[in-house]
């Protein structure tokens, strides 16, 4: 079976099971890069599909593919790919805006995650892909194919390779992949991944980044993840026993993988506190408006300026990581050579803000923060997600040492 037969196999099953008519209103698919003005499409898509499957996805641990399937159709990920690749000829802040959208409508902040995931991918191959890339691989992920970057190994240590590729005697040129990859967003359901590979025969300067069909012989997928929080978003290991791939899979040049890491992790990382913290606005805003009724009704607050503290501290969290990451993302789009640091920098704010913000959340939906519902929910998944941040910090002081050099 192919990747996009099994990935619509998926979708159908997902579908099928829905009988609600809330999620059959159809939206028109943006024509122009960006959010068109005086509109935001993706907010409401995100609102009418995301939004009503959240609570469910959190409980069944599944990636929700039925709006997935949606976004991709209404040109999500086609923003910031050039016009000649089939996208809409805008730039990555275009696409990081769409997802904050997203964030924003659907509430769901694993789901969410796996977006951000996904458009690392979509990014990498618009950057530094080949043409027969983007037409086997590129192409089908616009299309809504799910894809996953598979970078972590088992000793937890992205630049300690444990897989190998090594020449592959059956194809001239090609390559044949084995290890394990743990901790990857979206591997359970994936169709295709980019994996950090060691080319044996290359000596100090192997590691390589290889484009992977995650339905070829050889591959397997690990038991998923269970996560505390993020339930929605589906993780889990790769496992590639003899896997093959062609030549004309290797993104970029052989032991070069991780230079072009670099560039291509720092927009995930930005996107990371931007979409996460997208994602509390609503919560945010439910608190406030819980709040104005108690006043109107004449309800007192014992102490008043503590809430107004945990409530204006959250607005500001969310102001201040929006603006470091799209600094990050805008960094990324002219050039910047210090674009890949101010991303982690952005990476770093949002995980840390994320756990402040969960914080004061909680406490101010009193009760409601620890009970089995969705304000609970909200919660658990911000925590979790903003437990990154001194793998943050680590990446801005590799930074800081390599320009010391």
């Amino acid at each position: 079976m192919t990747a996009g037969a099994l990935s619509m196999r998926r979708y159908r099953a997902q579908e099928n099971s829905v009988t609600s008519s809330a999620f059959s209103p159809a939206l028109a698919t943006p024509a122009t890069p960006g959010i068109p003005a005086g509109d935001r499409p993706f907010e409401e898509l995100a609102r009418v599909h995301v939004a009503p499957r959240a609570h469910p996805a959190h409980h069944s641990e599944g990636l929700d593919l039925v709006s997935w399937r949606r976004l991709s159709e209404a040109g999500l990920w086609r923003a910031g790919v050039p016009k000649q690749l089939g996208g809409h000829g805008g730039t990555w802040r275009h696409l990081a805006l769409r997802l904050a959208d997203v964030a924003r409508g659907g509430g769901d902040l694993g789901f969410v995650l796996s977006l951000v995931a996904h458009a690392n991918l979509v990014r990498a191959l618009t950057e530094y892909g080949t043409p027969w890339q983007h037409e086997r691989f590129l192409h089908p992920l616009l299309a809504g194919e799910v894809g996953a970057s598979a970078m972590t190994e088992p000793q937890g240590q992205v630049k300690a390779v444990g897989t190998s590729a090594r020449a592959d005697g059956q194809e001239p040129d090609g390559w044949s992949l084995t290890g394990v990859k743990e901790h990857v967003a979206n591997a359970p359901v994936a169709d295709h991944a980019l994996v950090l590979g060691h080319v044996v025969d290359l000596g100090e300067r192997a590691s390589t980044l290889f484009l992977v069909d995650l339905n070829a012989p050889g591959v397997s997928r690990g038991q998923r993840e269970q996560p505390g929080g993020l339930r929605s978003s589906q993780a889990g290991a790769l496992l590639l026993d003899s896997v093959p791939v062609p030549s004309t899979a290797v993104l970029g040049a052989p032991g070069d993988g991780l230079r072009t890491l670099h560039d291509i992790v720092g927009f995930g990382r930005a996107l990371y506190g931007l979409v996460a913290t997208a994602c509390l606005e609503p919560e945010l805003r439910r608190i406030l408006a819980n709040a104005r009724e108690r006043r109107a009704v004449g309800s007192v607050m014992r102490d008043p300026r503590h809430v107004q503290g945990r409530l204006t501290d959250v607005r500001i969290i969310i102001e201040t990581v929006r603006a470091t990451a799209l600094t990050g993302i805008d960094a990324l789009v002219t050039g910047d050579s210090e674009a890949s640091l101010r991303c982690s920098i952005a990476g770093f704010i949002g995980s840390d803000g994320l756990v402040r913000a969960a914080t004061h959340l909680m406490v101010l939906h009193q009760h409601l923060g620890g009970a089995r519902g969705a304000e609970a929910r909200v919660v658990q998944d911000a925590l979790v997600a903003g437990a990154t941040a001194d793998v943050q910090r680590e990446d801005i002081l590799d930074h800081m040492l390599a320009a010391q050099h």
